[in-house]
């Protein structure tokens, strides 16, 4: 996620999505009766019969009625009204409209009310798209090529060869050692935040299992049918890159439940779950962290707003999870949210 400005005094987000997850993180921002204009295409019909219609880009802004987001296509659409168009003559305003948010294309939200549990979320998909490096690397007995993605292009850096003398014959144990330490030092002077290690036959899997008895955790594995460049950028095709991007968030959410699970265990009395009990503990001020899953937000939205803020205001972190993984499973059989908290309540 690119995030161009944000104005709290205007209420005003200007971003840039930049992948799916991106796009989700909008579908949780953005609500009923906001603004959100952008650049859309609409196909004009023609005055004169014999005249071909046209496409043209238009301006437009709509106050937003629904929002539907589509996961495995990665596209998210906005319905409203249409209270802007440029130019004028194309469209009339107060008609029903639906715009396409799409990929690398600036979007600016105007919201009543800017929360900042709104903005946090910006400033993680954010992070998660820009901060870390990751290291892609395919490999195969012959070679490792290299290759650093940098907000989402591909920067070549170097190969590590093999002492494989064919693929007809098998390596020596001890050359096969020799390969994979210049593989590895080579990565760890490259100091990516991720590693993705990937290839079309069993060397990965070898290497996996030396890195495995050498004790170096953390690497992803993946399968490419190529090696070189163009294995590079058939990983790029892949999934794994989303897969990054939602294992972090996993991880963050997983650390919560545990934290969560681990005081209502023990029975510490530093944590609450189900609404009433949520609600007590932070108009008390009580809640350090409040966990809420997404769609418990999306049913009962003006119930679950009231307590996000009065958490914010008291100091607390808001944290959404996502229903479809496990940690909002587990959420899930608690009623949809929760509690960590500061102090323990008086009874």
């Amino acid at each position: 996620m690119k995030i161009l400005s944000i104005d709290r005094k205007l209420n005003l987000l200007k971003v840039v999505p930049e992948n799916a997850d991106d796009l989700w993180h909008l579908e949780k921002v953005i609500e009923k009766g906001d603004l959100v204009s952008g650049e859309t295409d609409r196909r004009i019909k023609a005055k004169d019969v014999e005249q071909k219609s046209e496409r043209v880009k238009l301006f437009v802004s709509i106050e937003i009625e629904k929002l539907d987001f589509h996961r495995f296509s990665g596209q998210l659409r906005a319905q409203g009204v249409l209270v802007e168009c440029s130019p004028a003559e194309f469209e009339e305003l107060g008609s029903h409209q639906t715009i396409e948010i799409e990929l690398n294309k600036p979007v600016s939200i105007k919201k009543k009310e800017l929360k900042n549990y709104q903005v946090e979320r910006l400033e993680k998909a954010k992070k998660a798209s820009q901060s870390e490096n990751t290291l892609l690397i395919v490999l195969d007995e012959e070679s490792a090529s290299f290759g650093l993605l940098k907000e989402f292009e591909l920067e070549p850096r170097g190969l590590v060869r093999g002492s494989s003398r064919g693929k007809r014959f098998e390596q020596e144990e001890g050359s096969q050692k020799k390969y994979f330490s210049e593989i590895l030092q080579k990565a760890k002077e490259i100091k990516a935040g991720t590693i993705v290690f990937a290839g079309p036959g069993f060397e990965k899997d070898a290497l996996k299992k030396w890195l495995q008895e050498k004790g170096f955790a953390g690497a992803l594995f993946a399968s490419t049918n190529s090696t070189g460049i163009t294995g590079l950028r058939e990983l790029l095709k892949s999934d794994v890159l989303d897969k990054i991007s939602r294992q972090k968030q996993i991880v963050l959410e997983e650390r919560l439940l545990e934290e969560l699970l681990l005081n209502m265990g023990k029975n510490t009395g530093f944590a609450e779950y189900g609404f009433e009990q949520v609600k007590k503990a932070v108009e008390l001020g009580a809640a350090k962290e409040l966990l809420v899953l997404d769609k418990l937000l999306f049913e009962n939205r003006e119930k679950i707003i009231s307590l996000m803020d009065a958490t914010e205001k008291n100091k607390g972190i808001v944290h959404i999870i996502n229903a479809e993984q496990e940690p909002g499973k587990k959420l899930e059989g608690f009623g949809g949210i929760a509690a960590i908290l500061k102090f323990k309540l008086q009874y």
